[in-house]
């Protein structure tokens, strides 16, 4: 029920995992006893850009489930040719890349263990990046501990090590948070967002703190509220989300609204607080499990910031059955160009197929 809050904080790492055969010279994986492919192929309606693919294939060998995602771009011929591809598995993720001659290099691996006991898990991440050569040197680390301290209470913290100078990883950036529910249908959340200078010292650059409420069986309601440093480095609110959701027939409803200290183009003195930005996302869903999307995002213009918010940007997606275990999405993109008008920008087919 409630959200996880590190990642809104810029510790993004991804939990890693690839094939330990793609590690060692790139190797097939063992013949799947399962799979699932999904293509999603991008095309601009606007002259100049090329198209690029990813397809993503998933398998499951010996009870050990692997995604292998490979992204492509056109050639000279007109062609899709791979530039990358990311093998994960549970414990690891291999990025690797392919030169002029389509040779597949390794560029970077991440190894992942996860300890857990009764009360607490605890997540150890270390990057390794190749070099021109293709030596392999530690880059980063992460470390996740979440604990239960007592029942409805659970403390996280996450920590980001980056390589010094000297050669080692130190630690660098840090988010302690905590989530509490406080009832059946009220969960609240804090944290708190560090980095470390040169002294040593850890240093607050931002907080969140907020609550969500369900309101009968079909709607929920979240408000979280942001601080930041000004100029003296005192936190101070810059930022309150609300989030509404509402289901009612067959049609999920969310409205998230953005309201900031310097909306209006300024930072006022008295901390008031404008609309900043609106994003609307409506969700129908039909029997046979295909279904459609609309997300509106409007904001105000930057050139004339004391203008009503109007919607800046429309994406349009829907998903339909064209076979048993074939599903294809399409989905289009709009934004305001300089005349007002809602053009379209970019759109693209994704298909899936499950075996």
């Amino acid at each position: 029920m409630t959200p996880k809050r590190i990642a809104g904080l810029c510790l993004c790492i991804v939990v890693t995992s690839a094939a330990a055969e793609a590690q060692q010279g790139g190797h097939a994986p063992d013949t799947p006893s399962a799979s699932a492919t999904r293509v999603i192929e991008v095309t601009y309606p606007t002259p100049g850009f090329l198209p690029y693919r990813r397809v993503e294939r998933r398998t499951e060998s010996g009870g050990r489930k692997i995604l292998i995602e490979t992204a492509e771009t056109v050639d000279v011929d007109g062609r899709f040719e791979p530039v990358e591809e990311v093998v994960t598995t549970d414990t690891q993720r291999d990025v690797f890349q392919f030169d002029l001659q389509r040779r597949r290099k390794l560029a970077a691996t991440t190894q992942s263990e996860v300890t857990r006991t009764n009360a607490s898990t605890r997540t150890v991440q270390r990057t390794w990046v190749a070099d021109l050569d293709g030596h392999l040197t530690l880059s980063s680390g992460y470390v996740d501990e979440t604990r239960s301290s007592s029942p409805g209470i659970q403390q996280k913290q996450a920590t980001l090590s980056l390589q010094s100078p000297e050669g080692t990883l130190r630690e660098a950036e840090r988010v302690d948070s905590a989530e509490q529910q406080v009832s059946s249908t009220v969960a609240r959340f804090d944290s708190i967002h560090l980095l470390r200078d040169i002294s040593g010292r850890w240093l607050p650059v931002g907080t969140r703190s907020g609550e969500t409420r369900g309101i009968g069986s079909t709607a929920r309601v979240e408000e979280q509220t942001v601080q930041r440093p000004n100029l003296t480095g005192a936190l101070v609110v810059a930022d309150k989300v609300v989030s509404r959701t509402v289901e009612s027939n067959g049609e999920n409803r969310t409205v998230i609204e953005t309201y900031g200290q310097n909306a209006e183009g300024f930072v006022r003195l008295d901390n008031h607080l404008a609309l900043q930005q609106r994003v609307t996302r409506s969700t129908t869903v039909t029997p046979d499990g295909g279904g459609t999307s609309v997300e509106e995002v409007e904001a105000r213009n930057f050139l004339s910031p004391n203008d009503p918010i109007r919607v800046t940007r429309r994406t349009v997606e829907t998903i339909r059955r064209v076979a048993p275990g074939r599903w294809v999405t399409d989905r289009q993109i709009f934004e305001r160009d300089p005349n007002g008008r809602l053009v379209l920008v970019a759109e693209d087919t994704q298909e899936t197929t499950d075996k």
